[in-house]
């Protein structure tokens, strides 16, 4: 039963997570639905996964990624959102860049000091990311995420490295290189998902690798249709217009990023551009990947953990059912 002290002040506000009085809003939120592999003090991770399909037989969604990071008096405030421009809607990071592009401002000048005091195309730049279903396996720095299906955001670099491995190149297949069934959940691969610092002290997943060995995550295709129809997350929904932040938020993000709440000020940073032509080239929105045709063009922040153990490959393995086609399992979908 509901009594007076519900309504209190501190009580509501512990309840809905946020001070309708604060000063900023929390500009960093996580999307609980993207899978986020933890690192230690080393900046080393690893994990096991299967990529899956969704319920649609979708398997990869490729997005444009605005990433904006700026530093102004020791402050570093960045943006890391999906853009519209993806689905051929008007973005104003996209329009700020091609305005400072055609205006032949690209690179941005710093200060002594590093800060940034001219800003060019370079600072509005967007990125290309892949999106995907996974089944996380082994995650020894937060077992509680073993058995979820998750989404996944990818880099080019690692869509390449999946593409690589369920459709070799021609060359590769003259080596011996076979078709590895990535996306079957029946009798398919698993996916060893290794985080490391390189020498440039940047993180890469370049040790992440395809398990050779064939096995089935589920014990049944019935227990296997029920888990992706229910739990895995539509990539197609990531293409509507209501999953990606509307002009007016992105405009009040760009003056955020570019300390430019105070118009006028004199810390305001400012980019004076030559007279703009429009833009010479229309976005191509992304296209969804069939599911019998090659994965073609379809990371997170990161908490320190303690050093994860390396994940063994033949854990949660289990018996093949006696369906093991894809397509089979696909059909069952549709």
């Amino acid at each position: 039963m509901i009594d007076a002290s519900a309504f209190n002040f501190d009580a509501m506000k512990e309840a809905v997570g946020v001070n309708p009085f604060a000063q900023e809003t929390n500009k960093y939120g996580k999307d609980e639905r993207f899978y986020t592999l933890s690192k230690d003090k080393d900046g080393n991770g690893a994990a096991l996964i299967r990529f899956l399909p969704d319920s649609k037989n979708g398997m990869i969604q490729k997005l444009f990624k605005i990433n904006t990071t700026i530093t102004k008096n020791g402050k570093k405030r960045f943006v890391s959102e999906y853009s519209p421009s993806t689905i051929g809607q008007p973005c104003p990071f996209q329009e700020k860049w091609q305005e400072l592009w055609n205006g032949g401002i690209k690179e941005n000048k710093f200060d002594e000091a590093g800060n940034i005091t001219q800003l060019g195309s370079k600072a509005f730049g967007r990125g290309i990311k892949y999106v995907t279903n996974i089944k996380v396996l082994k995650d020894p720095a937060n077992p509680e995420n073993e058995g979820k299906i998750f989404l996944y955001e990818m880099s080019g670099a690692m869509k390449d490295k999946i593409q690589n491995a369920v459709d070799p190149s021609e060359q590769d297949r003259s080596l011996g290189a076979q078709p590895k069934e990535l996306f079957n959940p029946l009798a398919g691969n698993s996916f060893r998902l290794v985080a490391k610092k390189g020498s440039n002290g940047q993180i890469n997943y370049d040790s992440s690798e395809v398990i050779n060995e064939v096995n089935s995550i589920y014990g049944s295709v019935e227990e296997a249709l029920e888990d992706i129809k229910g739990n895995t997350h539509l990539l197609s929904d990531l293409l509507k217009p209501e999953s990606f932040m509307t002009y007016e938020q992105l405009q009040d993000k760009m003056k955020w990023v570019t300390f430019e709440e105070n118009n006028g000020s004199s810390n305001t940073l400012t980019a004076e551009v030559a007279t703009v032509t429009q833009p010479t080239a229309e976005v191509q929105p992304a296209v969804e990947v069939q599911p019998t045709a090659a994965v073609a063009a379809v990371s997170q922040p990161t908490a320190e953990v303690q050093p994860t153990a390396e994940v063994q490959p033949t854990a949660e393995a289990k018996p093949a059912p006696a369906a093991t086609s894809l397509d089979d399992l696909l059909n069952g979908l549709v």
